[in-house]
């Protein structure tokens, strides 16, 4: 439909043109008008040369479309009211292409005003450069984080860190690390995650940095006094009767022995009892102090895991072994549901061991009063996460209360009157030390679930 006009008129053309071609060869062959053929002549030059520019017309409008497409210049124009008809249809297609390719343009500045705004709002750094080091993209926070306040490659930071841009251009698609930079004399602690992804052939890399320098100082600073708190309450009740009970043995030495063996008097057997008894109280505090302490040292100095590869089934049998005879002699049920014979873990099996057989305790005490005292331990695969191993180990216990869960981890925590308060803080730096995770959950009447999370070793 829309070439129709231009068709007609390009037949009509050719038609006129052959009909003047052949009334000019009938006259030169059949008569001696040569001035009416020269006529004839010159106006087929005429009409051969408007036929050219009316065919050559449609080239020029479409190379000139063409090349404002190319220059992404939307604002060009034809006019569809003074032109030919056979145009008309042409030129107003034009301008429909163009009136298309304008809204796609004003869509695509809105959204990248509308990104660059989201980008801008965010309270971390962004920053995304192709394998050239050519930066894309870049916002404020980054610019002040690194007090850069242009930056138009990622070697221009070398003089901010070289070590950072080193990073930068190492850092693979979804890892993460951290970095310590000191831009004007200023300690940053940087967490660094990258994202790789490749657009119309370019790969770009988009790297998110956030200063965690505060919030770990403030996380340190929590711990310390956490610890500090512990200790000083551990020592103030290990010093305090020991303090006390030395005063008291003092005195009875200085008024009870010394006096009455200057005058020569028998000492009472009472009074021997009561410097026996405090001193067996100094002695028993003070190894109490000694244990305490010893623990601290135990919870300190945690070897490094010796990785292996480890089947799960083989661990947790192990555990049911070791426990064998102290689950006969309480007379509590063990149920264990063990997962395909396949998984493999790559693990230190001592410390995991210490793990289970820590928890599986934990619940046996837990359960001790109940009527039907049982544990159990499901070893499963995530169905979210077909890399990651789980281990739930559940009591039928009293469970336990809100204020007491979030204190568990604490080390030297206890509700037990035997208990160190260690084994759960091992537990869990035992945990992080493989790479995975320890969880709880519980409530007042029970049962309480403690879940450890491994990563699983893919063949």
């Amino acid at each position: 439909m829309v070439y129709n006009g231009f068709r007609l008129s390009l037949l009509l053309r050719l038609s006129l043109l052959i009909a003047v071609i052949v009334l000019m060869l009938l006259l030169l062959y059949r008569t001696d008008w040569y001035m009416t053929v020269f006529c004839l002549l010159l106006l087929v030059v005429f009409q051969v040369y408007e036929l050219m520019h009316f065919v050559e017309r449609t080239n020029r409008d479409i190379s000139s479309f063409l090349e404002a497409i190319r220059h992404s210049d939307f604002t060009q124009r034809f006019a569809t009211g003074k032109s030919n008809r056979s145009y008309q249809e042409l030129y107003k297609s034009f301008n429909a292409i163009t009136e298309a390719f304008q809204r796609v343009k004003t869509e695509k500045q809105a959204h990248h005003l509308y990104l660059q705004a989201i980008v801008e709002h965010v309270g971390i750094g962004l920053l995304s450069f192709d394998e050239t080091g050519e930066i894309n993209l870049i916002n404020q926070v980054t610019k002040e984080l690194l007090h850069v306040p242009h930056l138009r490659s990622i070697y221009a930071l070398e003089r901010v860190s070289e070590e950072l841009v080193q990073v930068l251009m190492r850092i693979g698609n979804n890892e993460k690390t951290l970095i310590t930079i000191q831009p004007r004399h200023e300690q940053l602690l940087l967490t660094l995650h990258a994202t790789e992804l490749v657009v119309q052939g370019r790969r770009l890399k988009i790297v998110s940095l956030q200063n965690i320098q505060s919030e770990l100082e403030e996380q340190e600073l929590q711990t310390w006094q956490k610890v500090i708190r512990v200790l000083t309450h551990e020592i103030m009740n290990s010093i305090t009767p020991v303090i006390s009970l030395t005063s008291t043995v003092a005195g009875l030495l200085n008024s009870e022995i010394i006096e009455k063996h200057r005058a020569g008097e028998p000492l009472e057997d009472e009074t021997l009892e009561d410097i026996q008894a405090g001193l067996r109280t100094i002695e028993k505090r003070s190894t109490g102090m000694l244990h305490f302490v010893k623990n601290y040292r135990r919870l300190m100095r945690l070897p490094a895991p010796e990785l292996r590869l480890l089947k799960v089934n083989e661990l947790l049998q192990n555990v049911r072994t070791l426990l064998a005879s102290e689950l006969q002699t309480h007379k509590i049920n063990l149920s264990m549901y063990l997962p395909d014979e396949n998984v493999t873990l790559l693990a230190d099996a001592e410390q995991l061991e210490q793990v289970l057989i820590n928890l599986v305790k934990n619940g046996m005490e837990a359960c001790q009063q109940t009527t039907a005292p049982c544990v159990e331990v499901v070893a499963y695969i995530d169905e979210q996460d077909k890399e990651k191993l789980r281990i739930d180990v559940t009591d039928n216990g009293p469970g336990i209360s809100e204020d007491v869960l979030d204190k568990i981890f604490i080390p030297f925590y206890t509700t037990k009157k035997q208990g160190s308060g260690i084994g759960l803080s091992l537990s869990k730096q035992i945990m992080q030390q493989h790479g995975g995770s320890i969880r709880v959950r519980s409530k007042p009447g029970g049962p309480t679930t403690f879940s450890l999370q491994l990563k699983v070793v893919t063949s």
